[in-house]
């Protein structure tokens, strides 16, 4: 039993030195979840941000250029964030998943309406799934990266007006 617990402990202190919000581990009939129920650190607060000052060039939707084209993306530089709007940012390194598996719709696009609790996306990291939530309630306004991308390490990926904001 002794074993179990150190495992354990091991997975709480890499997850807590990590930038993850959230993670689920098993191995045999032992299961851990842990989940900060916090939003992402801010993309300016990480230090891929600060050695690398460059905006990634990446894909980009918003809800001011949606016109209903729903294939419609064009590559540019994530650029200013709207006003009031939450980001929701990559946690780590790895492969940005806008839906649970191919062929099946997103968990969020351009113009809906998001709860805080919603998953957003997943961030594949080694095989792991990590379910990026959306940290508030409110419109998805603008979608950044492709699906099945590499991204890293604070890359923007939704940007969200909370209820009862405006842009």
């Amino acid at each position: 039993m002794s074993s179990h617990l150190d495992a354990i402990k091991r997975v709480v202190e890499a997850f807590e030195r990590s930038g993850w919000s959230e993670i689920d581990v098993r191995s045999g009939d032992v299961r851990v979840h842990l989940s900060t129920g916090a939003a992402p650190p801010s993309p300016a607060a990480t230090p891929a941000a600060l050695a690398d000052p460059t905006p990634p060039a990446i894909a980009v939707r918003t809800a001011a250029e949606d016109d209903g084209d729903a294939g419609r993306e064009t590559t540019a530089p994530c650029g200013p964030v709207p006003a009031g709007a939450h980001l929701v940012v990559s946690p780590s390194p790895g492969i940005f998943w806008r839906s649970p598996e191919p062929g099946a719709p997103p968990f969020a696009d351009v113009g809906e309406v998001v709860e805080a609790s919603a998953t957003v996306c997943i961030v594949e990291v080694m095989k792991l799934m990590n379910h990026l939530k959306a940290g508030v309630r409110g419109e998805v306004v603008a979608v950044y990266g492709e699906n099945g991308a590499a991204i890293r390490n604070g890359d923007p990926l939704f940007a969200i007006t909370p209820s009862g904001s405006s842009l």
